[in-house]
């Protein structure tokens, strides 16, 4: 058989040329597979902030299964030694917190963020009524507080009268005070079990000490001794020595069970049989009561109860008449070290979280490194004050 070479290399030529029409096929065809490309390459590109919290994500689970790995002991010695460091070189002098500055603070001992925080409460309208407010101030931890308290003096313009007179500080300032409270010489027997706010009024506490009283009183389920009175940080030593001799409580019969301690039902472990024996709560409110629990994480008072669809004034004081709050029962969130899923599992649905706080708080936690009070949230405007102060009991915070 004999080839023309002619013939294929005219084959070859013809099965490599383009027509006119194929020429302008693959040009429209180029700029679509162009943008293809960049589609493509732009749905796989790792997102920054998704890698990045996954990445710190997996180093807070590595650091939790290596309890002495490096970084965080070395965080751990770092932060240790700044707040030594700040104690050391901490002046101690009689100040207002209502007044102090910023620089002033600061040189009591309190690092830069939390006397920021001070000033930016005051900025808002509050003021430091008692020397217990100023315990309650985000920032500032018990330690804190416990060094600073015998040098807070609380201005005329600001203290109530009242709380000055029976504050724990009243032996300390008293040479200070022009006059000396002035009580009536008889105080008849009383029961703080059954005691109304006016009723503690009379006795010598201001309005918003009575409430506190009653708040304190609901919480731990009732007062069952003497100590128990005491052991409200507005009753001051001055006013329990002043009214110990007249404290007297009904004392119950064991054998009652209608007034045995024992009936008066743990609302966070109570099981939905348990509930529905509380008077004034259903079928609906126990299943109502058991969701916002779930939500939540527990109740840190009896007054969360009114946040519950469906429930009245009238049957909420029915009802803390007959339950308690243990606040050892409230799941905690580790907002520092927990990993992302689970985090978002449990902040978002959360009643007091929000959308768009969940998402600054994920935002800024791997930029943080994990925050040692909500109040650095609070100047990092992940929360308002407000709602940083609901918040609180429910967050597991880095420890000073």
């Amino acid at each position: 058989m004999k080839f023309d070479s002619r013939k294929i290399a005219g084959a070859v030529r013809t099965m490599f040329t383009l027509t006119p029409s194929q020429i302008r096929g693959i040009l429209l065809l180029l700029p679509l597979l162009a943008v293809l490309g960049l589609v493509i390459g732009f749905a796989n590109k790792p997102r920054f902030e998704k890698s990045f919290l996954e990445l710190a994500d997996s180093a807070a689970v590595a650091g939790d299964r290596h309890p002495h790995g490096p970084d965080r002991k070395d965080m751990q010695l770092l932060k240790s030694s700044s707040a030594q460091e700040q104690i050391d070189t901490a002046e101690l002098f009689v100040f207002d917190p209502n007044t102090a500055t910023l620089q002033e603070f600061c040189r009591l001992g309190l690092d830069v963020r939390t006397a920021a925080n001070i000033v930016k409460y005051r900025e808002r309208g509050k003021r430091f009524e008692i020397p217990e407010d100023f315990a309650t101030c985000y920032g500032v931890t018990l330690d804190q507080y416990t060094r600073l308290e015998p040098y807070i003096r609380i201005g005329d313009e600001f203290r109530l009268k009242s709380t000055d007179n029976f504050s724990a500080n009243s032996s300390a300032r008293g040479n200070e005070r022009e006059t000396e409270p002035e009580f009536e010489d008889s105080v008849s027997d009383f029961d703080p079990n059954i005691l109304d706010a006016d009723g503690f009024v009379a006795l010598g506490f201001s309005p918003r000490q009575a409430d506190v009283i009653i708040r304190y009183r609901r919480s731990i389920g009732g007062f069952r001794t003497k100590d128990d009175f005491a052991k409200c940080y507005v009753v001051s030593d001055v006013m329990m020595e002043r009214l110990g001799p007249h404290i007297c409580m009904a004392e119950k019969d064991p054998h009652d069970s209608v007034s045995s301690d024992t009936l008066r039902i743990e609302i966070n472990s109570a099981d939905s049989t348990t509930l529905r024996r509380i008077s004034g709560v259903g079928d609906v409110l126990v299943v109502r009561i058991m969701e916002y629990r779930e939500r939540l994480g527990g109740f840190v008072s009896v007054e969360q109860l009114a946040e519950i669809r469906g429930m009245t004034p009238e049957n909420l004081d029915r009802i803390a008449e007959q339950i308690r709050v243990d606040s050892c029962e409230i799941q905690k969130i580790d907002v520092n070290f927990a990993p992302q899923k689970t985090l978002v599992g449990q902040m978002g649905n959360h009643p007091y979280v929000t959308g768009e706080m969940l998402r600054k708080l994920l935002k800024n936690r791997q930029l943080k490194g994990g925050w040692r009070n909500i109040g650095e949230m609070v100047e990092q405007d992940i929360m308002t004050s407000e709602e940083a102060e609901r918040l609180s009991p429910y967050l597991l915070l880095r420890s000073e």
